[in-house]
């Protein structure tokens, strides 16, 4: 009779025998679902929301939609999927706009951080985000996945203080940097 494997877990999976080596990266995950007719009517019947929620360059790309409650429905939704993957909800200090979901050349959307969202995010080692955005039915969804590589264990974890600045203006200084060291959209 063939040898049959060991379950994964049975073999130590994850488990390195040299205790010095790095723990594995860790990946997280949030989830939103916004009602499209909810966001429309409160972009309606308070306004002044609508720029405490979105970006000027988020507005302006939904608003050159066809379908625009669907496109800020998305974008909220991001928002919280966000919050959620990096276990915060909508802490101290923080502000929607520290959130900003934008479309890379190929329409594929992208979030950037800035403030305080950044500052959690750089303390829990953020490494890359994606996003996904869909809507139907007169709902909108966001999916988020963070992969955080792990600290070493001499890092001080403490996020460094970030200097605020409107998502209008040049973003906060990222520590998420691709191949050359250019700002990494995350």
């Amino acid at each position: 009779m063939p040898h049959s494997p060991q379950p994964l877990r049975e073999q130590g999976a994850g488990r390195s025998p040299d205790r010095l080596a790095p723990p594995p990266v860790r990946v997280r995950t949030g989830m939103d679902l916004a009602e499209v007719a909810r966001v429309e009517e409160l972009m309606t019947t308070q306004p002044d929301l609508r720029e405490r929620v979105f970006t000027p360059r988020e507005l302006a790309y939904c608003y050159r939609r066809k379908r625009v409650g669907e496109h800020l429905a998305g974008r909220w939704a991001a928002k919280e999927a966000v919050l959620k993957c990096l276990g915060t909800g909508m802490g101290p200090h923080m502000e929607w706009t520290d959130i900003e979901v934008v479309n890379d050349r190929a329409g594929q959307p992208r979030v950037r951080l800035y403030g305080e969202v950044e500052a959690v995010a750089r303390s829990l080692g953020m490494h890359h985000m994606e996003i996904s955005l869909s809507h139907s039915g007169g709902l909108a969804v966001a999916h988020a996945v963070v992969v955080c590589l792990p600290s070493p264990p001499d890092t001080d974890l403490e996020p460094e203080p970030s200097t605020r600045t409107t998502p209008n203006t040049a973003p906060v200084p990222s520590t998420h940097t691709a191949e050359g060291g250019d700002r990494h959209e995350a």
